[in-house]
């Protein structure tokens, strides 16, 4: 059985614990006590990027291949062993590869990029469209619309309020008073 196997199609920032040549990757930070003068020395894990255009990142000629390890499975004696998941810019190389890229394909498909050109939308789209468009048609059916004509009793008892609210605020207190005429 082999493991899975990717070519790499654009640069990547992969988590490689060990490169084929033994090499572990890792970012060393050392801090010095001002008390004691001793020295800590930390060791941590970090990604490589890996350029398939950089011929000194190829590990075979002009391209670089990453295998995925897996219990039980073989690999190439150059391929760059990587810890995680795939992703888009990996293209893979043998049935297993490709059934591992199936399984998380779905999560790199971006909503917008998956329309279609120049409008025209899949099944799926135009029934959520129409739902849509039914949705707001019973909210726009439920309210008046704004040049419809108001019954005409509706209308005289609207005119009837407003009389009495212009009476009660006239009875509150007069405007007011309006300027006196000039004298000439």
């Amino acid at each position: 059985m082999e493991c899975p196997r990717w070519r790499l199609t654009e640069p990547h920032y992969i988590n490689v614990p060990v490169l084929p040549d033994g090499t572990k990757v890792e970012w060393e930070h050392k801090e010095t006590a001002k008390e004691t003068g001793r020295t800590k020395r930390t060791l941590h894990s970090v990604p490589i990027l890996l350029d398939p255009k950089d011929p000194a990142d190829c590990n075979y000629p002009g391209e670089v291949i990453v295998a995925l390890e897996v219990e039980g499975a073989s690999h190439q004696r150059n391929d760059i062993i990587f810890v995680g998941t795939p992703t888009p810019g990996m293209e893979p190389l043998n049935e297993a590869a490709e059934a591992i890229t199936a399984e998380h394909r779905q999560r790199w498909e971006h909503p917008i990029e998956s329309l279609a050109p120049n409008g025209n939308m899949s099944e799926a789209e135009s029934a959520f469209m129409e739902r849509m468009m039914a949705a707001f048609g019973k909210i726009v059916n439920a309210t008046a619309a704004p040049n419809a004509t108001v019954p005409k009793a509706e209308y005289d008892e609207l005119k009837e309020r407003l009389a009495k609210l212009e009476a009660m605020l006239a009875g509150q207190g007069s405007p007011a008073p309006a300027p006196a005429a000039r004298r000439a």
